[in-house]
C-alpha cells in the first residue's frame, strides 16, 4: 500500500508539474500578447472586480467542499447535499452581484464596470457545476485529467481573447477570454467523471460539513478580502492603470511562489490526511516539504526580483516598466508564501478549523493596520509593508506547529538557512549584472545565466540534500 501511495504522489507531482507548467507558460504567452493590444487602465478595470468574485466563491464553498474532501468515508447524499447548496448559493450571489453592480461602478466612478461584472459574474455558477468531479479527480489523485482538460481551455479561451483584443474589443476581450475558460474546463470534467448528483438533501449531512466549514468560510472571506483589499484601494485611490502595474508584478511574483507551491501542495495533502494519526512520520514530512518548497520557490522568487526591469521591458516593453520596480520589492513578501501555506495545511489536515480561523483574523489586523500606514506613501510604500506583514505573519503561522508538532520557526528557519544564504548570492550577482547591462534581452539573458549558475553550481557543490531529492522524484 505504501508503494502503491508513493507512486500515486510522484505520478500526481508529475502531472502536476506537466498541468501548471503548461497552463502558465500558455497563461503567460497569452498575457504577453494581450499585454501589447490592450492599454494597462483596460487590465485595471477586470482587477478591480476581483473582490467581488473572489467573495463570493468563498460564500459558494462555504468550507464545504475542503470537509467534505477529508472525510473518508464520504457517501452519495454527502456529495449530493454539498452539490445543491453550492449551486443554490451560487445563483443567490450571481444576482446579488447583479443587482449591485451598478452600486459597485459608482464606488469606483466607472460606469462601464455594471455590465462587465454582470457578465464576468456567470462564471461563477458554470464552475460550481463541477466542483464535485474535480474533486473526485483530486482524491484519486487524477492530476492527468487535470491538466489535460485545464490546458485545453487554456488554449481554446486564449484564442478567444487574442482574436477580440486584436479586433479591438478592449477589456470585454479579458471578459470573454475568462468565461470560455470556464465553459470549456467544466465541461470537459463533467463529461469525464461518472458523477452525477441525487435529488436529495441531508440535513445532518449540511450539519456536519457546516461546524467545519464555517470556520473556514470566515477565514477564506478574511483572506479574499485581505488578498484583495490592495486591489480595491489601489483602484479607488489611484488610477485604473496604477492598479494594473501592481497586478502585473504582484502575478508574476505569483507565478514563481503560488504556482510551484501549489503543485507540491495539492499533491501532498491528501498524503499528509493519510499521515494524521502518526505525528512522527507526518513530522518528518512536513519538515522535507518545507526544506523543498523553499529550495525550489526561493531562487525563482528573487530571481524575478533580480531581474525586474530588463523581464518587464523586453516582454511587456517599457510601457509596463513601473512594474518592475514594484515587482523587484513584492518578491520579497511572497517568496514566505510556501512556509506559510504548509505551516497552515497543519491545522487542516487536524481538523483545527478553529484555531486557522484565529490566525487569520490575527494576521488579516495586523495587515490592515499596516497597509493604512503606507498607504499615504505611496505604491512603492505598500508593497514595502507586504513584506513587514509577511514575515509577522510567518511568526503567527507557525506557532501551533511548534506547539503541537514540535517544529517551532526557529528548527523551520535553520533547515532551509543554507538555501536562504546560496539565494543572496545568487541574487546579488543577477541583480548587479542587470543594473550594469541594462534592460534590453541579452541583458536579461545573461542576468538569468549568472544567477542559474551560481545557485545550481552552488547547491551541487555543498550537496544540498534537495538536489538529491528531486532527482529522486525525477526517477
Amino acid at each position: 500500500m505504501a508503494e502503491t501511495l508513493k507512486h500515486k504522489a510522484v505520478n500526481g507531482v508529475l502531472w502536476r508539474i506537466v498541468e501548471q507548467g503548461g497552463k502558465q507558460t500558455i497563461q503567460f504567452g497569452i498575457s504577453v500578447i494581450l499585454a501589447r493590444l490592450i492599454m494597462p487602465d483596460q487590465f485595471g478595470m477586470v482587477a478591480m472586480l476581483t473582490v467581488f468574485m473572489a467573495v463570493s466563491g468563498c460564500f459558494i464553498n462555504s468550507g464545504l467542499g475542503d470537509a467534505l474532501y477529508r472525510k473518508k468515508d464520504r457517501t452519495q447524499t454527502d456529495c449530493s447535499t454539498v452539490f445543491w447548496f453550492s449551486i443554490v448559493v451560487a445563483i443567490i450571489c450571481y444576482w446579488i452581484l447583479f443587482f449591485c453592480a451598478p452600486l459597485i461602478s459608482k464606488f469606483y466612478g466607472m460606469q462601464e464596470l455594471t455590465s462587465i461584472l454582470r457578465v464576468s459574474a456567470i462564471t461563477m455558477i458554470i464552475g460550481t457545476l463541477g466542483g464535485i468531479h474535480r474533486m473526485f479527480l483530486q482524491i484519486e489523485l487524477d492530476f492527468k485529467t487535470l491538466a489535460k482538460y485545464n490546458i485545453a481551455g487554456l488554449l481554446i479561451s486564449g484564442i478567444v481573447g487574442v482574436s477580440l483584443a486584436y479586433l479591438d474589443f478592449e477589456v470585454w476581450a479579458l471578459v470573454f477570454q475568462n468565461l470560455t475558460m470556464t465553459i470549456v474546463t467544466t465541461s470537459c470534467i463533467i463529461w469525464k467523471v461518472n458523477w452525477k448528483p441525487s435529488f436529495i438533501f441531508s440535513k445532518s449531512s449540511f450539519k456536519e460539513f457546516f461546524g467545519f466549514g464555517s470556520k473556514l468560510l470566515g477565514s477564506s472571506i478574511l483572506d479574499q478580502l485581505y488578498s484583495n483589499i490592495y486591489s480595491i484601494v489601489i483602484g479607488k485611490v489611484y488610477k485604473a492603470s496604477d492598479l494594473a502595474y501592481y497586478n502585473r508584478a504582484h502575478n508574476l511574483a505569483s507565478l514563481t511562489s503560488s504556482m510551484p507551491n501549489g503543485v507540491l501542495q495539492s499533491v501532498t495533502f491528501p498524503l499528509l490526511v493519510r499521515l494524521q494519526d502518526d505525528e512522527s512520520a507526518m513530522q518528518n514530512a512536513y519538515r522535507r516539504i518545507i526544506k523543498l518548497s523553499a529550495f525550489v520557490i526561493f531562487p525563482l522568487c528573487l530571481g524575478a526580483g533580480a531581474v525586474a526591469y530588463p523581464l518587464i521591458n523586453v516582454l511587456y516593453t517599457d510601457v509596463w516598466i513601473y512594474s518592475a520596480s514594484l515587482l523587484s520589492i513584492v518578491v520579497f513578501a511572497m517568496m514566505w508564501y510556501p512556509i506559510h501555506a504548509v505551516n497552515l495545511n497543519y491545522l487542516i489536515v487536524k481538523g483545527r478549523s478553529d484555531l486557522f480561523f484565529k490566525l487569520e483574523v490575527i494576521k488579516k489586523i495586523q495587515g490592515v493596520i499596516i497597509l493604512c500606514v503606507t498607504i499615504p506613501l505611496g505604491l512603492k510604500a505598500m508593497c514595502y509593508g507586504s513584506i513587514v506583514s509577511s514575515i509577522l505573519s510567518l511568526m503567527w503561522n507557525t506557532h501551533y506547529t511548534g506547539k503541537f508538532l514540535k517544529l517551532s520557526i526557529l528548527d523551520q528557519f535553520m533547515d532551509i538557512l543554507p538555501t536562504i544564504l546560496l539565494c543572496a548570492v545568487m541574487y546579488t550577482a543577477a541583480r548587479c549584472t542587470a543594473h550594469f547591462m541594462g534592460n534590453d534581452i541579452l541583458s536579461l539573458a545573461v542576468s538569468v545565466a549568472v544567477g542559474a549558475l551560481i545557485y545550481i553550481g552552488g547547491a551541487l557543490l555543498f550537496r544540498f540534500p534537495e538536489v538529491k531529492e528531486l532527482k529522486n522524484i525525477r526517477k
